[in-house]
């Protein structure tokens, strides 16, 4: 927490985007990441980067894809960035997720999270490409009982296709298993990452009372959700955004071991040892792209929400330590 404060006194990242495969046992139309070859790092050049990266004062990772758990020793990488003393999360779309895998994360400081869009078949196979629906569903309910050292949780993406009535039903079923749940817009920008799919492309209206809902909910239960669910209102409203994380407080690590800016700037190399020089470099770059296209990664915003709005949480610290206890040590 020492080495994470003073990175963010610096404006230094804390947070590093690990992009752990290309492989992917889904195929999205919204997503544009997923390959058919990948350069994956093994354990030893794993944990040679881990190591540099607690230098640098990273002090937390998102361990995700493509698909993590396509990779058999994933359980090996997640002890590595503990060890390092770096806070991982497992970001998964679940499918492989059996039993005994989450049992081996539940017992260690890692949270998870899995994806799910919806709890109709056909609206899931359109989102996610395969028709996977029942076994995501299945393993979510069979691991619902596990004790967890890390905090858990069920995302949606939130697209023209979402309703408010599927997204109460999802919470209704996350909550009921014992997981959070937070929701997120469909997001597309320049095509890196997210992939423009015109039957997922929304109006504000198309989805405002599902976002209103969630801040109204979040105010009660989660406050920290609630900030984020706020942004997330003015960027559906396509108001102009705050200056992004990127660089600032995360970065992207693709899975060969190659730095970049952000999961959009994959093309883009930055060196942890000059990153001083690199930010500098890039700094007109990602200005430009936060002004002319805009997005809500979860590389670009969240960090720089919570900080911007720091006095306000202090105002709820009460209420915030409360939260933290009933839904588990996220941080």
């Amino acid at each position: 927490m020492i080495r994470t404060a003073k990175n963010i006194l610096l404006k230094k990242p804390i947070l590093a985007i690990y992009d752990v495969t290309k492989l992917c046992n889904e195929r999205c139309p919204m997503c544009n990441i997923w390959k058919t070859k990948s350069d994956d790092m093994n354990l030893t050049e794993i944990e040679n980067i881990a190591k540099r990266l607690k230098k640098f004062g990273v002090g937390y990772v998102f361990i995700q894809g493509g698909e993590p758990t396509l990779r058999k020793d994933l359980i090996d990488i997640v002890d590595i960035f503990i060890k390092c003393k770096i806070k991982p999360t497992v970001i998964t779309n679940g499918i492989l997720l059996n039993r005994e895998l989450a049992e081996k994360i539940a017992v260690r400081k890692c949270n998870l999270a899995i994806s799910v869009d919806s709890l109709d078949r056909e609206k899931f196979k359109q989102y996610r490409g395969v028709d996977a629906f029942e076994k995501v569903i299945s393993n979510i309910k069979n691991i619902a009982d596990i004790k967890r050292k890390g905090n858990w949780a069920v995302t949606t993406t939130v697209s023209k296709i979402t309703t408010l009535e599927e997204i109460k039903k999802l919470e209704s079923f996350a909550n009921g298993n014992g997981f959070m749940y937070a929701i997120r817009p469909y997001i597309y920008v320049n095509g890196m990452a997210g992939k423009k799919e015109e039957e997922l492309v929304y109006e504000y209206n198309d989805i405002k009372e599902i976002f209103e809902y969630m801040l109204k909910k979040a105010r009660k239960n989660n406050y920290f959700a609630s900030l984020i669910y706020e942004e997330h209102i003015k960027y559906i409203k396509r108001q102009a955004m705050p200056e992004c994380d990127a660089m600032k407080y995360s970065f992207v690590m693709k899975e060969d071991g190659v730095f970049a800016p952000c999961i959009e700037f994959t093309n883009k190399q930055v060196n942890i040892d000059n990153f001083k020089n690199d930010k500098k470099k890039y700094k007109k770059m990602l200005y430009k792209c936060n002004n002319e296209t805009p997005c809500f990664y979860n590389d670009a915003r969240e960090i720089g929400v919570l900080l911007r709005k720091k006095w306000r949480i202090l105002l709820h610290t009460p209420r915030i330590i409360k939260q933290m206890i009933t839904y588990g040590n996220f941080f």
